[in-house]
């Protein structure tokens, strides 16, 4: 299975409220193709992306850390 993020005309709110949903709505932020999928909308130019059509976007993987060492992590270059 390939990650396959979507255009998104409008950012995301970062947190839900009645007339939007929030990031956890649109993308999964867990998921182990999340820093690809960003790239892949950084180069097409996208404002925003949704994991909503993505066949792993129901593929739920638990965080490998806690939220503060996620926060910090750097990714080899």
């Amino acid at each position: 299975m390939k990650p396959c993020p979507a255009d998104l005309p409008q950012t995301i709110n970062p947190e839900a409220g009645p007339k939007r949903a929030g990031v956890e709505t649109h993308r999964n932020l867990n998921c182990h193709h999340y820093d690809n999928c960003l790239d892949e909308a950084v180069r097409r130019g996208w404002q925003s992306f949704t994991c909503m059509k993505c066949p792993m976007y129901q593929h739920v993987a638990p965080p490998q850390m806690g939220l503060e060492a996620y926060a910090t992590q750097r990714r080899p270059v």
